[in-house]
């Protein structure tokens, strides 16, 4: 599998708050990734869930039309209540928040270049290891992999818990692809949703149940995969595997 070489730089400083609708100007300006606002801006004639679940329309969607996504909160209605709706000549916008909607717990947000789903209420928890503020969070010129290992690795550092650093993606899946980030005050979510941003052509998903994340010792918390076809079988069946 070949993937192209690519350089992105995405800085934020300290206590930056990203806002709704931002975009990346390196990449804009360099020409090499797609809009994600121009992708959702396109209209599909004709769109119905066919008793899919909430979980296995976002995943779909996220690697038919290539959405950077991130999805950070899974219960068992979104992962067993199938749904029936039917859309026509709508955006893909406008399709997935009318899928999300269907979910009363969810919410979907179109930040800068990733789509996110997730659970407000989840995103209070202060005990929610994907809520944990990371003070210094800095990778130069590395892989994805290596990315993510940086995280958790920072974040056993804020919790001073070093049995907790490990990574999720194993060598080799992300080709030449490079990632520059420097981010400061910032939540582990945010995180990986800018790391998703950067790389551009992935997909993160929360992999432990609400329980265990609030539990520091626990790992493997999130994975972080290609939107490469191969690879949307095993993000469906991870997370259909973490609702009983």
């Amino acid at each position: 599998m070949k993937f192209a070489t690519l350089f992105l730089i995405y800085s934020l400083t300290a206590n930056l708050s990203l806002t709704e609708g931002q975009t990346n100007p390196t990449a804009r300006a360099a020409g090499r990734l797609p809009a994600l606002e121009g992708k959702l801006d396109k209209h599909i004639d004709d769109f119905k869930t066919s008793g899919r679940t909430l979980i296995s329309t976002v995943v779909d969607l996220a690697y038919e039309y290539q959405l950077p996504m991130g999805i950070e909160y899974v219960d068992r209605d979104a992962t067993t209540r199938p749904l029936d709706l039917e859309l026509h000549h709508e955006s893909l916008r406008g399709i997935l928040a009318a899928v999300v909607a269907q979910l009363p717990e969810y919410r979907v947000s179109f930040l800068g270049e990733v789509v996110q789903i997730y659970s407000p209420q989840a995103r209070e928890d202060s005990s929610n290891m994907l809520n944990k503020l990371i003070r210094d969070f800095s990778v130069d010129t590395v892989d994805t992999r290596q990315a993510d290992l940086e995280l958790a690795c920072s974040l056993s550092r804020e919790l001073k818990a070093a049995a907790f650093c490990g990574g999720s993606i194993a060598d080799g899946q992300w080709g030449l692809l490079k990632i520059t980030l420097h981010v400061r005050n910032a939540r582990v979510y945010e995180i990986l949703n800018a790391i998703v941003q950067e790389n551009g052509q992935a997909i993160w998903t929360v992999t432990a149940s609400q329980e265990k994340l609030s539990k520091m010792e626990t790992g493997g918390l999130w994975h972080i995969y290609p939107l490469q076809t191969p690879f949307k079988v095993p993000v469906l069946d991870r997370l259909t595997n973490l609702s009983p």
